[in-house]
């Protein structure tokens, strides 16, 4: 029988997108099953749960190091990169690990500056080393190196795997399809919940009746303050991204509303600090509330959208709806 096999990608996110893209199709290309937490926002124990099911039910795990450490399980310590990796091992799922070959060539956003998290990177990578690992030093030569070792590993290690529906007998097909249907309904739960939940750690950031005072300029110079809360800036903002936003039709939005609690009659001319609104754009995201738009569109389209995610749909409708 011709076996597929599902194969668990682990990696910090933000750093290795093109990387983990590239061995992704690799993967594809080698009719393997990747697996991958792209869609997850943030991290917490209900993730945490997830991505532990997973990792069982996956025939291999692929490492990918480089130069950042990735965030860290507060209770632990650990990053959950690092987590995930040694949760495979106490799993008895073959691993295969990659680490970049000189990090020092990294641009500087794509490297660790965190003495500490530095340090912890580290001694991850050592204890890395001790197993089956393989050095990489650009995307392509990484996707490469991917399939040749997991095509070894495979040989050397074979697994369960994935096979055909027709490939085995009728009675034991269907006991797998019903056991697989029923933890897949689990796992699409746990995931519609994590979408509207707030990310953990965001209750040690400002929001709700928070205040929050934006600045903004005229043109002759003169700086006007706007004291608000953080649930009135966004029930205020919301509504503009329920499809999704444009940051400057955000930006606008704000000068409006500036306009409006002092009656400017220069209202074209007042400018919000760069600084405030990125801040804005940065708390609500780190709130769970929005996110960038995901959407494709034209070559010549530059702007950059903001959209409500499930989470802060949801906290819209509770500070916007109207009730009885």
């Amino acid at each position: 029988m011709e076996k597929k096999y599902q194969v668990f990608v682990s990696s910090t996110y933000e750093d290795l997108q093109e990387e983990r893209k590239k061995v992704m199709e690799a993967l594809l290309q080698m009719n393997c099953f990747p697996v991958g937490m792209e869609y997850f926002n943030a991290s917490d124990s209900s993730q945490w749960e997830v991505i532990k099911s997973l990792i069982r039910e996956c025939d291999y795990y692929v490492l990918i190091v480089a130069g950042r450490y990735g965030s860290i399980e507060e209770e632990s310590g650990k990053s959950y990169t690092q987590k995930e990796f040694e949760y495979a091992i106490e799993q008895g799922v073959p691993v295969i690990s990659f680490v970049h070959k000189n990090p020092g060539i990294l641009p500087g956003i794509k490297i660790e500056s965190n003495p500490k998290c530095k340090e912890k990177l580290e001694s991850f990578k050592s204890e890395v080393k001790k197993k089956l690992c393989k050095l990489w030093d650009n995307a392509d030569g990484l996707a490469s190196q991917v399939v040749l070792s997991l095509n070894s590993l495979i040989k050397t290690n074979p697994r369960v795997g994935w096979v055909k529906a027709n490939e085995v007998s009728s009675a034991d097909a269907n006991k797998e399809i019903l056991a697989l249907r029923k933890e897949n309904e689990e796992l699409i739960k746990q995931i519609e919940e994590i979408k509207v939940t707030p990310p953990v750690g965001s209750e040690m950031l400002k929001q709700g009746e928070d205040s929050v005072c934006l600045h903004f300029i005229s043109p002759h110079e003169q700086s006007v303050e706007l004291n608000t809360t953080w649930n009135k800036l966004f029930a205020y903002l919301a509504p503009m991204m329920i499809n999704e936003a444009t940051e400057f039709g955000i930006n606008q939005a704000l000068r409006e509303l500036c306009f409006r609690d002092y009656r400017f009659n220069y209202k074209s001319f007042v400018e919000l600090l760069s600084e405030d609104f990125y801040t804005i754009l940065i708390q609500f995201s780190s709130l769970g509330l929005i996110a960038k738009s995901e959407k494709k569109r034209g070559i010549k389209d530059t702007n950059v959208y903001w959209t409500l995610t499930p989470y802060g749909y949801n906290e819209m409708i509770k500070l916007k709806a109207v009730k009885k």
